[in-house]
């Protein structure tokens, strides 16, 4: 038996690989346990309530792939419970409306349903099986597992066919407590998370009563109240975790650094403007490249998509808190950058290895603390490999893709909601031949739609890859070279039209900067008033600008400096460029535009997002979906090509250099499978570890703070002294 002296130096050299490939395996087989400790039947007993029709259809198969997405989905649930568990929050009572008019025909039989009508209150009708057909197409029918609207059961032990229109299953009333008194249940505005301030919007406990007995209500699987199956909690108000220890992070180091991110701004400029370029020093790209690298990564569809949810929730003051948080940011990408460039090692052939990879491993080893560091370095190289994958890969092709094919066939569009209103038209008025005719054009044009949209996505995909291999083969240098073109190209041409829809509704300035200040401070936010204000700007800030996650790190640590803490000060511009700057004219169009607060556009169309913000562009500029989607494909590669970087890096820190090229194809595979190929759980649970990443990093940062501030302090004072060599 061989001796632990000769052991250890084997576990050393494949220590990486070997923790890696145990903590992967650690959460599928998580995953898999969990499904299955969810499938098994609880001993809690549950007040059951009777439908008015007990379904009797068999589960549909599921396939293999399905399958595998189901079980990570149990891994999802557990890091959203963790990430976004909200500190500070309380739990709060609402009930779901669950309102449906069921149809009902003996088993076998082809003539009309009757509604079901057990309490004998109300006039009885009919529907014919054509206009049922009609109902479905145009989706007024509640479908069942195998997606038929006609569905088998049971009523009164006796088989029937039956229907279900979905008169009200969705509609959301929270527990308001007023006083001592028992409260009332308040409508809870969809696609606003706001509650209605309508009278009409109101329950009374007593009423909500009533609707349980009338089995309106949707009633919950696994009650926690099995007096009471019909009443739900959640957590509401508070803080999401994830977002306070990004908050904690900025905070942190805003104070110890003694604001610097304010105080460096100037020379900043001055670096990022090439002052002080030395091609001589080791390093593989320019201060500029690796900021245009970095910035890709995070400047993309969370400016698009995401600062206009923050608004529409937040309100106006969202605004203000967002520009706060991306101030605090400035200070966590100062400190994690200049560490990554710290503790990076320039190889012989003058390619560099830097991030938190190496600064949580050799940094935390300096101050003692080798274990923890080698566990946190561990944990967050994989956890940037799987992001690399998913958010910052598949999730970037897809949705680009989606929002290129969407703009392409706005005709096919138009001509779908008016196909569904002749079929509507025709089911109402009874005229069987006109909702036949209807009902074959929309299927042509469904097929014609979908047959576009799997043809271009494919093709999408394969260039997506074609131009992805071109840059990530070539490695940094390569990357910063695209990088330095794209992503100033791309913020220029967005904040160009951002400024002229601006500049049309200047007399409205002065009205929207009063609002953002007036409402940052008195902001009713749904689940937790100002707090909830804060709430909003914060996160949608810090998701955005990625400052304390670490991964700008590993794009700085290969700049060409001989400064640590001069690319530290390059870097603070990131989260400046992209929230203060970028995220600002998005947040701008959709405040002056009144597009956070159209009941149209949100309440009655269902708008979030990314289509709120083209909606609210279109109405100013009727071309602009086109600068959109050539904005969305720019912004989706150019963070393609950033995050591939960061996963190459950290697949090297786990499985060595010599493995890269594996990780290089596997990307490049990816960017396909992800332009076709619809993995929910799978992309959110990547998506997750982007996130996940911040608790590694910034606990290293706090702890290598002291470091960081001796090197700042040196660095300063030569910096005032003018001992630093500028270009003339």
């Amino acid at each position: 038996m061989p001796s632990f002296a000769k052991i250890v130096p084997w576990l050393r050299q494949r220590r990486l690989g070997i923790a890696a490939s145990s903590l992967i395996a650690v959460l599928i087989v998580g995953a898999l346990f969990s499904r299955a400790q969810q499938s098994e039947p609880g001993s809690t007993e549950v007040a059951k309530v009777t439908r008015h029709v007990k379904p009797n259809e068999p589960e549909p198969r599921v396939g293999i792939i399905k399958q595998i997405d189901k079980g990570l989905g149990a891994v999802v649930e557990f890091l959203e419970t963790v990430l976004f568990y909200r500190v500070g929050s309380r739990k709060g009572e609402y009930v779901v409306m669950d309102h449906r008019e069921e149809y009902v025909r003996p088993a076998g039989e082809t003539g009309q349903f009757r509604r079901l009508d057990p309490d004998g209150t109300r006039p009885e009708l009919e529907i014919t099986a054509k206009k049922a057909e009609g109902l479905a197409a145009v989706d007024q029918l509640i479908r069942g597992p195998e997606k038929n609207f006609i569905r088998n059961g049971f009523v009164d032990d006796k088989p029937v066919e039956f229907i279900s229109i979905g008169v009200d299953t969705s509609t959301k009333y929270v527990l308001v407590k007023a006083g001592e008194g028992e409260g009332e249940y308040r409508k809870q505005l969809p696609k606003r998370q706001r509650l209605s301030d309508d009278p009409n919007d109101v329950l009374t406990p007593s009423e909500v009563e009533r609707l349980a007995s009338l089995e309106r209500l949707k009633v919950d699987e696994e009650p926690v109240d099995s007096s009471r199956p019909y009443v739900f909690f959640e957590r509401t108000g508070g803080v999401p975790l994830v977002v306070a220890w990004l908050v904690i992070g900025g905070i942190f180091c805003t104070i110890y650094f003694r604001g610097f991110n304010i105080r460096g701004f100037f020379h900043s400029l001055q670096v990022v403007r090439g002052k002080y370029d030395d091609p001589t020093e080791p390093g593989e790209v320019t201060h500029f490249q690796a900021l245009s690298s970095a910035l890709s990564a995070t400047v993309g569809l969370g400016n698009i998509a995401g600062v206009t949810i923050a608004m529409t929730i937040g309100g106006p003051g969202a605004f203000f808190w967002m520009i706060v948080c991306g101030v605090l940011g400035m200070s966590s990408k100062f400190a994690e950058c200049t560490l990554g460039q710290k503790y990076r090692t320039v190889k012989p052939d003058g390619t560099v290895q830097g991030g938190p990879m190496e600064y949580l491993y050799r940094g935390l080893k300096e101050i003692r603390l080798a274990p923890l560091g080698t566990v946190l370095s561990i944990a967050f190289a994989v956890m940037c490999v799987l992001a690399s994958f998913g958010g910052g890969n598949m999730f970037q092709v897809n949705q680009s893709g989606s929002v290129v094919v969407s703009v392409l066939q706005t005709g096919n569009r138009a001509d779908r909601r008016a196909v569904r209103a002749e079929i509507a038209d025709a089911a109402e008025r009874g005229d069987d031949a006109a909702l036949q005719d209807a009902e074959q054009r929309q299927v042509a044009l469904e097929k014609k739609m979908d047959r576009f949209g799997d043809i271009f996505k494919a093709g999408y995909g394969v260039v997506m890859a074609i131009l992805v291999g071109a840059v990530i083969i070539g490695g940094i240098r390569r990357i910063g070279a695209a990088a330095e073109k794209i992503v100033p190209a791309m913020c220029l041409l967005y904040i160009a039209v951002c400024l002229y829809i601006i500049l049309m509704h200047f007399n409205r300035i002065p009205g929207l900067f009063a609002s953002v200040f007036t409402d940052a401070f008195t902001g009713q936010a749904f689940g937790g008033g100002l707090i909830g204000v804060i709430v909003v700007g914060f996160q949608r800030a810090a998701f955005s600008n990625e400052a304390g996650v670490g991964s700008a790190a590993i794009a700085h640590s290969a700049a060409r400096t001989e400064e640590p803490v001069r690319e530290g000060v390059v870097a603070l511009m990131g989260p400046f460029i992209d929230t203060i700057v970028v995220c600002s004219m998005t947040a701008m169009v959709i405040l002056i535009t009144g597009a956070w607060n159209n009941e149209v556009w949100v309440v009655k169309n269902g708008l979030e997002g990314a289509a709120l913000t083209a909606r609210a562009f279109e109405e100013e500029l009727s071309w602009f979906p086109y600068i959109l989607a050539m904005a969305v494909v720019l912004f989706a590669y150019s963070t393609i090509i950033s995050w591939s970087y960061y996963g190459e890096r950290s697949w090297e820190r786990l499985f060595g250099a010599r493995t890269t090229i594996i990780y290089k194809v596997l990307c490049i595979v990816f960017v396909f499978v992800g332009a076709v190929a619809n993995l929910g759980s799978v992309l959110s649970f990547s998506d997750m570890m982007i996130l996940t990443m911040a608790f590694p990093n910034i606990l290293g940062v706090i702890l290598l703070a002291p470091k960081i501030k001796r090197d700042l302090d040196v660095y300063w004072r030569r910096y005032k002294a003018g001992e630093f060599k500028t270009k003339h």
